[in-house]
């Protein structure tokens, strides 16, 4: 985990970036139907956003959802917080046996992208949604799946 690709950009320190757990779901009472996490991403103490990790493994979690989530309030984007916010969740994905946690993002969300790909993540391949799924319904139409290789090796052609 102490590889460079998953170091953050020098420009991208400009905050402290720390997790607060907030809540523990079990299958049963997740939103997402399996065991998941979520936690307030603090910057400098600050509330700045929510960061999720699913214990999902089928095709909605590996390329429509994602493992991870998160989303960070206006004031504090631009400054390095999403991808800081990825790499303090790494113990936490490893801990669940995860080799790759894979996050995914719409063709539109540029700023998601550039911190994706600054923390080492590797765009993999943009997907179709299906029209059963929830976003289908609200005009997407394709995801783009990153790769977060976890333990800090990308491989060949992903």
């Amino acid at each position: 985990m102490s590889s460079p690709s998953l170091q953050p950009s020098p420009e991208a320190r400009t905050v402290h970036v720390s997790l607060e757990p907030h809540i523990a779901y079990t299958a049963a009472n997740s939103p997402w139907g399996v065991r998941a996490w979520r936690w307030h991403i603090l910057a400098d103490g600050v509330r700045a956003g929510s960061i999720s990790l699913r214990d999902g493994h089928s095709h909605v979690f590996t390329h429509l959802l994602g493992h991870v989530g998160f989303a960070v309030e206006a004031a504090f984007r631009g400054q390095g917080v999403a991808g800081q916010a990825v790499l303090a969740l790494l113990p936490e994905i490893t801990r669940l046996g995860l080799a790759t946690a894979w996050i995914t993002t719409t063709p539109d969300n540029v700023a998601c992208q550039r911190a994706l790909e600054r923390i080492g993540c590797t765009l993999v391949e943009e997907v179709a949604i299906p029209p059963w799924y929830a976003t289908y319904g609200k005009g997407e139409r394709t995801k783009l799946r990153y790769r977060l290789a976890v333990d800090g090796e990308r491989l060949p052609g992903t």
